[in-house]
């Protein structure tokens, strides 16, 4: 079935110029030009009402480094993106426990339903790590210390049950603030014992995901072959500026960080993720492995802030046969 996409949004073009133009969290580079053409070319196509099949391929160029290449996948707004359902989650547990990839997932506190316990503990039964990604998916750029604190606070508070050792924390939107209010946050939640988790790879995943969901469900599946190559090449674009970056700090042995997200996008194409990786040499670590290669972690600066939450977060058992629910393959 042809598919013609019109963007009726003009905030939608714009999201993407910007994504795509966007200053990454840990570093501060720029997307390639290469990459921006990509996401550019698909709004072309729009532009120029031609339908998805007329799109061309991405190649994917290959890493030329000789240096031990790691990875770590880190996997924010858990438990999904736009549902309360379990099984596109359950997918991408299954992916990475087939592969044997190790992964740590943010979870926001707000969003978890009673029936997204279950699939929350199966990822950390797995042996995936859990983190706190606020309560609300707040913007610290938006709100002031004390109401970031009580989102950070509240989160643990409901999460307490899966988060898993070491504690880590994600920034939501990656934003960090700046000046007293960054240094603030950071000495919070040093003393309540979290690291945080930056990233080095943004895959711009929501604005694909966006272009994936703006598809009617019964054509979705046959795009999705059409987005994959643009999606896997953005990726790898990031990735090769992040190495770019290593080598110019003459810290090549830094660990990449990949941030992705759990929507219905990165359920199909996670496998082709840890496939693009793995075809060029890298080798999946887990997010404490990767951060012991930094020589700059993100930390609070404060010589006198102690940890004071030493009380181990409590630990429950279920069913090993537990339900999860099951969904049609394409839903």
């Amino acid at each position: 079935m042809k598919i013609k996409l019109i963007i009726k949004d003009i905030s939608f073009i714009l999201m993407v110029l910007i994504a795509a133009q966007n200053i990454s969290f840990a570093f501060g580079h720029r997307v390639s030009k290469d990459s921006a053409n990509n996401v550019s070319n698909i709004l072309d196509s729009d532009n120029q009402s031609q339908e998805p099949h007329d799109i061309k391929k991405a190649s994917l160029k290959r890493l030329s480094v000789t240096h031990k290449k790691t990875v770590s996948i880190t996997i924010d707004d858990l438990p999904f993106v736009g549902e309360y359902r379990n099984f596109h989650l359950n997918m991408m547990i299954d992916t990475m426990t087939k592969e044997q990839v190790p992964a740590t997932g943010f979870i926001i506190a707000s969003e978890v339903r009673k029936n997204n316990w279950e699939i929350l503990h199966k990822f950390r039964d797995a042996g995936f790590g859990l983190g706190n990604h606020t309560l609300t998916h707040a913007n610290l750029n938006k709100m002031d210390t004390k109401e970031y604190i009580q989102e950070i606070r509240g989160a643990d508070n409901i999460l307490h049950p899966v988060l898993t050792k070491p504690k880590y924390f994600r920034y939501p939107y990656l934003a960090m603030s700046s000046g007293q209010k960054k240094e603030d946050i950071l000495c919070y939640l040093a003393r309540k014992n979290y690291h945080v988790a930056p990233i080095t790879i943004d895959s711009k995943d929501f604005v694909f995901n966006q272009r994936l969901l703006s598809v009617p469900e019964i054509s979705r599946r046959s795009y999705l072959d059409e987005l994959k190559p643009f999606y896997l090449d953005f990726i790898w674009q990031q990735t090769l500026r992040a190495e770019e970056h290593n080598e110019f700090h003459q810290n090549t042995e830094q660990a990449q960080i990949l941030l992705i997200h759990a929507n219905l996008l990165n359920a199909y194409v996670l496998p082709d993720i840890i496939n693009l990786y793995k075809n060029n040499g890298y080798e999946f670590v887990n997010l404490e492995d990767a951060l012991k290669t930094f020589k700059n972690r993100i930390q609070c600066n404060r010589p006198h802030v102690l940890a004071q939450n030493k009380k181990r977060p409590q630990q429950y058992k279920i069913a090993s046969n537990a339900d999860i629910e099951k969904f049609i393959e394409w839903d």
